[in-house]
């Protein structure tokens, strides 16, 4: 078959290229942004395992303890990686639903639950109403340490029932 210039099919070959070209790199920046949104929930994660050890861990009271898995958060999550994540609602940070639901049998479960959400678009041009909102929840629950104040008052009446006069108690958990 002999082709003529009437056909005007010169370009064709170019278009193909192009289109074919911005399906593939279309791919390759959908699994770039969805590997970033994986290594971005991993750091949440750790973050969040921060915060609740900061809250298990022993203090003045359980208002510092709280304060002080808030500050770790603040410090490390707020405000930051706003263009794949978004805070959905308000961090939990305190006793979670089994410990409501079963009392002092789950003691374990108290801690830190973040909620957000990862926004994935396939394309990279994408507005905010054409991606993909995942929503996440990063969960962490381990055993609280009394704080200091419970633990020094529960000494105190330990001490004044003894029978002996001016007897102190000591724990070896630094109470």
């Amino acid at each position: 078959m002999v082709y003529s210039k009437s056909s005007r099919n010169e370009g064709q070959a170019v278009i193909e290229f192009v289109l074919g070209l911005l399906i593939v790199l279309s791919f390759f920046f959908f699994f770039v942004r969805m590997s970033a949104v994986f290594a971005v929930g991993n750091y949440i994660h750790y973050a969040t395992f921060m915060a609740a050890r900061a809250y298990s861990s022993s203090s003045g009271s359980e208002e510092d303890q709280r304060a002080r898995a808030q500050a770790y958060l603040d410090a490390t999550i707020s405000g930051k990686f706003k263009s794949l994540i978004r805070t959905k609602g308000t961090p939990l940070i305190g006793p979670g639903s089994f410990y409501q639901e079963l009392g002092g049998a789950a003691y374990w479960n108290q801690g830190v639950s973040y909620p957000f959400t990862a926004k994935l678009s396939l394309f990279p041009w994408s507005r905010d109403g054409q991606s993909i909102l995942i929503n996440l929840v990063s969960e962490s629950w381990m055993p609280r340490n009394e704080p200091e104040d419970d633990c020094l008052t529960v000494r105190g009446k330990i001490e004044k029932n003894l029978a002996v006069p001016n007897a102190k108690v000591w724990w070896d958990n630094g109470c």
